[in-house]
């Protein structure tokens, strides 16, 4: 009978257990030096760069978002105009023939 992936896993952390077993304190060691030289550099910006960048607008993508709204405030316009046209031009020809 096949011994399961349970059985397996209890058999090697009781084999790490034992006394004769390799110390395993170097490799947490220099796990422990990584983080710490991991968390010493950093790559974030300082707060006031951020805010002044925050701050700060740029001239031309000003211009380009009141130039697309004035598009989309064009199409709009032309679109309702259209519409009542038509509508206008129905209710005419209505009267007319009938």
């Amino acid at each position: 009978m096949a011994i399961s992936r349970v059985n397996k896993y209890k058999d090697y952390r009781n084999s790490m257990v034992k006394d004769d077993s390799p110390a395993l304190e170097t490799i947490e060691n220099t796990t422990v030096e990584i983080a710490n030289s991991r968390f010493e550099t950093t790559s974030t910006l300082p707060m006031d760069e951020v805010i002044h960048a925050l701050n700060e607008e740029d001239p031309e993508e000003e211009i380009a978002l009141k130039k697309e709204k004035k598009k989309k405030i064009l199409i709009y316009s032309l679109t309702i105009l259209g519409l009542v046209l038509l509508t206008a031009g129905i209710i005419v020809f209505a009267i007319l023939v009938f």
